[in-house]
């Protein structure tokens, strides 16, 4: 008869065991839904390239291929020339101006000098 030590190691093994193996069916799951969903995503715009085809053959154009430009420019552009987009009459635009016309000139100063300065 084994004793209480050899029954809790035997049943710890087990439940080892066990976890390890539901451990690895959940990450089995996990991996084959990701693979899953990218197959169905590769095959739904398959689908949608082959209809744009089959219409464009339809009404005698050419097939033209999908391109996505992108210009690192394009968002200082949009930003930098934001104000070129405001109204003439805005708010915001003679706030701007009277800024620009109250800026004034400063003379610097020297600063008199005191004992307690060093």
């Amino acid at each position: 008869m084994p004793s209480a030590a050899e029954r809790e190691t035997r049943l710890s093994e087990f439940i080892d065991d066990l976890l390890r193996l539901v451990l690895r069916i959940v990450l089995l799951a996990m991996a084959l839904v990701f693979i899953a969903s990218l197959v169905v995503a590769g095959a739904l715009l398959l689908a949608v390239w082959a209809v744009r085809r089959l219409w464009a053959r339809l009404i005698g154009r050419p097939v033209s291929p999908w391109v996505f430009r992108i210009d690192p420019r394009a968002q200082w552009n949009r930003f930098y020339h934001a104000a070129d987009d405001w109204p003439p009459g805005s708010v915001r635009r003679e706030e701007l101006r009277r800024g620009q016309q109250q800026a004034q000139d400063v003379e610097v100063k020297e600063r008199k000098h005191t004992d307690d300065d060093g």
